[in-house]
């Protein structure tokens, strides 16, 4: 039976109706430049925060969270009082809007990517982690930043529609990027007074890293350059201006030098050229080819200039083709610098991608769905110490150093397939648009000149992806960007190509009036009153402990210094740096306490250390520094007679050497304590599995001594002796060695007549300096 048709109701469209959605649809479009703007700028600037990246992640959310709540609410003013009235109510095809338009369904990719992200943090082992991040540095991939970052991403792709919003994200991209170049230009010459970075041998403009701000001038080299065909005759002032901007760019780059931006500004200059070679007449080609050689001129002469900080750059371009040789011919497994150890972490990540290791047993349902959604957002650092090899430095990885490596592990088969499947449609997307032009290349325009100032940007950034470590300042316009080429290709190939015929089917959703009206408005307040709850509640609050913290940590009052640190700290417990730095201050006073004989003072200061990290160890289990801190109070309460403790002692370097099995120094360490606490077993368990890395890493005597005594207190004498003695060879001097020499004094001492001679050269070996502590 043939459906009854209902009667479409025309609404009244009022002017005001009208401005008011023109007006909200200004604010998102200025709210997201002014992010893209300044998440690359902004820092700490005059020590305003104790955190170098808190204002970088201040802006981001606080602008991210604003578009999010103007947008929900446009959308529920739009279904309250339709901008167009002959619009069914509620009426939306998918199949239908996406159509053949390979950029749509790279926007639908991308959508798709959030809710796999969603579903990674739900099943992470640390949730509350996966959601917030566990460090400050680790910015970008925690899903309150990866949402952040794809509301930029959205707001770019679906509300920039037109050349000149095109032209704009442009502007701002160089804009930002000279402003950052330069910056970094200045602290290679050894001035920066509000970031206190200058001196630095590779310079980080307000990045924090080099690779990030190199990163940055991949995207803005390409960008600046296409701006040569900006209108139909360039004017010799502007000219001018661009062959500076190139210049200060260049230079600044080159100071950063890192060698995965030289090769994405590589693979962006190569691709500039490629397509003005296949849309441009020579002359247009001659142009940009003589006003780059003329930045580059202008950064030879920057980079020329006498500096105390030295130049790296050409080392580091030169030191390239050696480190694709990988002549590297030691079996030390020890993470390196360069492709070498980027080989190593990108095989470990590749283990860690088939064998999906996490700290705590899993119910089996999420560990069968773990290669589906991955480790977690922000939890590649907790179970990169299972697959790892032996490290001798205590250095963690938190990274893949590649960006589609990272997505796979921490966001399984599903986020890597869904990365994979919106590149390739991006793409697709771009080789389209150079068609298409090429095929049209009479009717090119002049606006068409941002066609070379995104698509080589784009292809630099995702070359220097391959073995960077992207971060919220570079990743934020990394989407921009890539949103902005499917906006592209809709405004050149879409809008002047025939247009498809319509669909005889819709698969349309129509949703009764008022429940659409209900329904927007309660979802636009219930957006709203989350995220504003969620930016107060973890953001004000975090950044006003901050702020705290950085404006007493200088103050000639000990007093002062002190309750800025305990007030920071009690405000954001959670925060790593601040937990484990008071703690560690009160560690530190309960030593000297006990060096001056106050024992009664330093356990109670002991005590409160360990109650502090106590508290943040309820939030992150997991966080290395927490835990070897904490190992190391009970560890000193113990010594100092607080027996209480003994077996949280064990407990905690089990803890630590299960952990961390591929750092011998900590397993090493965990070995000697637990024969102090007589687990003598589980010692020379420990003690064996660090000496077995020892081919690969150094020797560890605190392991061998770890051994030596277990064995001596088991009565194993004859196999202890061996153990020590070794130990006392393998690092003469260190602590673990000294530590062997008085346990050998004691031993030869027990056996008597005959061994005195030995007993007292071990007696003063053992009571020699100690060079070097291996805890």
């Amino acid at each position: 039976m043939q459906a009854r048709a209902r009667k479409k109701v025309r609404v009244p469209v009022t002017s005001s109706t009208t401005s008011l959605d023109h007006r909200i649809d200004q604010a998102i479009l200025w709210l997201t430049i002014t992010a893209l703007f300044l998440i690359p700028l902004m820092f700490a600037y005059f020590k305003m925060t104790a955190v170098f990246t808190e204002p970088r992640l201040l802006t981001l959310h606080a602008l991210t969270g604003l578009i999010l709540i103007l947008w929900v609410w446009q959308i529920a003013l739009r279904n309250i009082s339709p901008v167009t009235g002959t619009e069914p109510s509620g009426s939306w095809d998918l199949i239908t809007w996406a159509g053949r338009n390979p950029a749509r369904w790279a926007i639908v990719a991308v959508g798709v990517s959030a809710v796999a992200q969603v579903a990674s943090t739900l099943l992470s082992p640390l949730p509350v982690v996966s959601f917030f991040g566990g460090d400050e540095a680790r910015t970008g991939y925690n899903l309150y930043d990866s949402l952040s970052i794809l509301v930029i991403f959205f707001s770019v792709a679906l509300r920039f529609r037109s050349r000149q919003h095109l032209e704009l994200l442009i502007y701002t991209l160089i804009a930002s990027g000279t402003v950052a170049a330069i910056y970094g230009i200045a602290q290679h010459f050894g001035w920066d007074p509000i970031g206190n970075n200058a001196g630095r041998t590779r310079v980080i403009a307000s990045f924090g890293n080099t690779l990030n701000f190199g990163a940055y001038m991949v995207m803005t080299i390409p960008a600046t350059l296409a701006m040569v065909y900006r209108g139909k005759k360039i004017e010799p002032k502007w000219l001018g201006v661009l062959v500076l901007a190139l210049g200060f760019q260049i230079a600044g780059m080159w100071f950063s030098g890192g060698r995965g931006p030289f090769v994405g500004f590589a693979a962006g200059l190569f691709m500039f050229f490629a397509i003005a070679i296949a849309l441009l007449d020579i002359r247009k080609i001659a142009l940009a080819a003589a006003v780059f050689l003329l930045g580059a001129v202008v950064a030879a002469i920057i980079i020329a200039l006498p500096s105390a900080q030295g130049d790296i750059g050409l080392e580091r371009v030169l030191s390239i083709g050696s480190q694709l040789q990988n002549t590297s011919t030691t079996n030390s497994t020890e993470i390196q610098g360069g492709l070498t150890g980027r080989f190593q972490i990108w095989g470990q990540s590749l283990v860690l991608a088939t064998t999906w290791p996490v700290p705590e047993p899993e119910p089996t349902a999420v560990r069968i769905l773990r290669p589906v959604f991955g480790l977690g957002p922000d939890m590649l650092i907790y179970s990169y110490p299972f697959v790892g090899k032996p490290q001798t430095r205590l250095h963690s990885v938190d990274h893949a150093h590649n960006y589609p490596l990272q997505i796979l592990v921490e966001q399984g088969y599903a986020g890597f397939l869904i990365l994979i499947g919106s590149t390739t449609l991006l793409l697709v997307s771009g080789f389209m648009t150079v068609r298409f032009l090429r095929r049209h290349a009479a009717d090119i325009q002049t606006w068409h000149f941002v066609v070379l100032a995104l698509l080589p940007t784009t292809a630099g950034k995702l070359a220097e992806m391959q073995t960077g470590v992207s971060r919220i300042s570079d990743l934020a316009m990394t989407f921009a960007i890539v949103a902005s080429v499917l906006v592209l290709y809709e405004l050149i190939v879409v809008a002047n190509s025939e247009p498809q015929p319509a669909a005889t089917e819709t698969r349309t959703v129509r949703t009764p009036r008022p429940l659409l009206i209900g329904s927007s408005i309660f979802g636009a307040i219930l957006v709203s009153v989350a995220l504003l709850t969620l930016f107060f509640g973890w953001d004000i609050r975090r950044v006003g402990a901050s702020r705290l913290l950085a404006t007493t940590y200088d103050d000639p009052s000990r007093d002062v210094k002190a309750f800025g640190w305990a007030e920071a700290q009690k405000r954001a417990p959670e925060r790593e740096t601040f937990t484990h730095g008071l703690a560690d201050a009160y560690l530190t006073e309960a030593e000297v306490s006990e060096l001056n004989g106050n024992r009664e003072l330093a356990i109670a200061y002991a005590e409160t250390a360990r109650d502090l990290l106590l508290g943040y160890e309820e939030f992150d289990p997991y966080e290395w520094d927490v835990q070897m801190l904490l190992a190391k109070v009970v560890s000193r309460l113990v010594t100092w007679g607080e027996t209480q403790y003994a077996q949280e002692m064990a407990d905690r370097y089990i803890k630590t050497a299960q952990l961390y099995p591929s750092y011998p120094s900590l397993v090493g360490t965990a070995a000697t304590a637990l024969t102090s606490v007589g687990l003598h077993e589980l010692a020379i368990y420990y003690a064996d599995q660090a000496i077995s890395m020892e081919q690969t890493t150094q020797p560890w005597s605190k392991a061998w001594y770890a051994k030596g005594r277990a064995l001596w207190e088991l009565g194993r004498s004859e196999e202890a002796i061996e153990a020590l003695i070794t130990a006392t060879e393998k690092q003469p001097g260190w602590e673990g060695a000294l530590l062997s020499h008085q346990v050998l004094g004691e031993i030869y001492l027990i056996k008597g007549a005959g061994y005195e001679e030995l007993a007292e050269f071990h007696r003063q070996e053992g009571s020699g300096p100690i060079l070097f502590f291996e805890e």
